[in-house]
């Protein structure tokens, strides 16, 4: 007998084993009588609805411990073994805010922290981080400054060093700011074609007027802002007691205090700088503000008003009231301007909310001839949630949609430091993002209808536009009276 033969005979052996196998087993076990399974008591399945959906899922934000240390640091610790990773974020409580008759000034000692330390050029420590395979970020906004850094957890030494370099002893290396000027320069020049960069200043500029909020760069402040100027508003507001540090990922919690106490030691602090005086101006409601642009084929348009800082209680489930006026596909202003008007291909809106003030925004780009149509409808969305009940089921669709991206949001380590640090820099409840959900899948028809009222207001609303005067402006005069501007956003005679 060859080979061959050995294996077939072999095989036709298994498998008759295998057999007389599974039937030994079926045979001492229960004998499966179809016609008793369908005599089964149970409800019939119809295929032709949906199935009712299931309790919205409750909030999966972490527990988190609260530390402060001697010298005034506030330490978030959020223990998670989901991955062997470690993410560091400080945040410093000082943003433009502060920046002074030189605005960008924040965004600059952002942007210039990791272009070299005491003793490293921005290369060489561009290579560390690389080399371990870590990301290291800082970012600038009215109300703070953040840097975070974020690895594996087995080289969180390296990672707290490399934060800890950054934040205490950066170098500010004149020929960087050099090419940092030039970069924000050219982008500054081209932004002047730009009719959502246009828009955004002027908005800003109705909203909260020239200062705080409202600033924002020119050639001139930029061209200002000096090596000295970064080191001293580094001296000023890089403090243990004006920052917090979060830290989210795998690690000993108690071993991970100490060794960042350890760290952070010698880091003193010292007297803050006071809050600016903030002014806002009072927004007269049925005003137009055109920026003329000839070459515009298209009008980018903005209804805004002043709204709630971040603290404010209402907050979350005012966000539901403004996903059903414009959040995404399913909102009113895209259902109304794009669906069923055809004006645009997207418009929307949504609620800003600072530490100071907020502002809630309606937008949309539409063609030029029917730029006050737009406008005009915009408004009657704006009149309608406030006057109409809000059917149940177009309420619980955006509770759904926002409650699952922020369950999905959680997946990011980075986002909850983020957010548990927004606790302390807008003043927020302990527990605000732990019951977040709650909040959101709170509002009933009623009480949306109650929330639309008391803070949307279309009376206190101005218009924004960038278009071509000459073929929008008349339209525009049916609406209230017209501001005009240029592209330095200088009014017109």
């Amino acid at each position: 007998m060859n080979t061959i033969e050995r294996y077939h005979n072999m095989k036709t052996l298994y498998t008759l084993l295998l057999f007389a196998s599974l039937v030994l087993i079926l045979g001492c076990g229960p004998v499966y009588d179809a016609s008793s399974a369908a005599k089964v008591d149970s409800p019939p399945i119809d295929r032709s609805t949906r199935p009712a959906p299931g309790p919205a899922p409750a909030s999966s934000f972490p527990n988190y411990d609260t530390r402060k240390t001697r010298e005034g640091l506030t330490l978030y610790v959020i223990e998670s073994d989901r991955q062997p990773t470690i993410t560091y974020r400080l945040m410093f409580r000082s943003g433009g805010l502060f920046d002074g008759s030189k605005a960008g000034l924040a965004e600059f000692v952002a942007e210039m922290l990791d272009k070299g330390v005491k003793g490293k050029t921005g290369y060489e420590l561009a290579s560390e981080i690389d080399f371990i395979g870590a990301s290291l970020s800082a970012s600038a906004s009215s109300d703070f400054i953040a840097v975070s850094v974020s690895g594996l957890s087995k080289y969180k030494e390296k990672l707290l060093e490399v934060l800890k370099s950054v934040v205490l002893e950066p170098a500010f290396p004149e020929d960087e700011l050099e090419k940092l000027r030039q970069r924000t320069l050219s982008n500054l020049i081209s932004e002047r074609s730009e009719p959502d960069a246009l828009i955004g200043k002027l908005r800003r500029k109705l909203v909260y007027g020239e200062g705080a909020y409202g600033s924002f760069q020119t050639e001139e402040s930029v061209a200002s802002i000096t090596r000295n100027d970064l080191i001293a508003f580094h001296k000023s507001h890089f403090l243990p007691n004006n920052a917090s540090l979060a830290i989210v990922g795998s690690f000993d919690g108690p071993d991970e205090v100490s060794r960042v106490e350890r760290e952070l030691g010698e880091w003193k602090s010292a007297e803050l700088p006071p809050l600016p005086d903030l002014s806002f101006p009072e927004v007269k409601g049925g005003t137009v503000h055109l920026l003329d642009r000839e070459d515009s084929v298209q009008s980018t348009l903005r209804v805004a008003q002043q709204s709630v800082p971040k603290s404010n209680p209402d907050t979350p489930e005012l966000r539901v009231v403004m996903s059903i006026l414009g959040g995404g596909f399913s909102g009113r202003l895209f259902q109304n301007l794009r669906e069923d008007k055809g004006y645009t291909y997207g418009a929307g809106a949504y609620s800003a909310n600072a530490a100071k003030l907020g502002a809630i925004i309606s937008y949309a780009d539409v063609r030029n001839e029917v730029t006050a149509d737009a406008v005009k409808e915009i408004f009657n969305e704006l009149n309608r949630i406030r006057e109409e009940p809000i059917p149940v089921a177009e309420l619980e669709m955006h509770q759904k949609y926002l409650a699952g991206n922020y369950m999905l949001s959680l997946e990011q380590p980075l986002t909850i430091a983020r957010l548990v640090q927004e606790i302390d820099v807008y003043d927020l409840a302990p527990d605000y993002y732990q019951t977040y959900v709650a909040q959101l899948m709170s509002v009933t028809p009623e009480l949306a209808t109650k929330l639309a009222n008391k803070y949307i207001l279309p009376d206190k609303s101005i218009v924004a536009v960038v278009g071509k005067r000459e073929e929008i402006g008349e339209s525009l005069q049916a609406i209230g009276s017209i501001t005009v501007y240029d592209e330095k956003l200088n009014v017109q005679n």
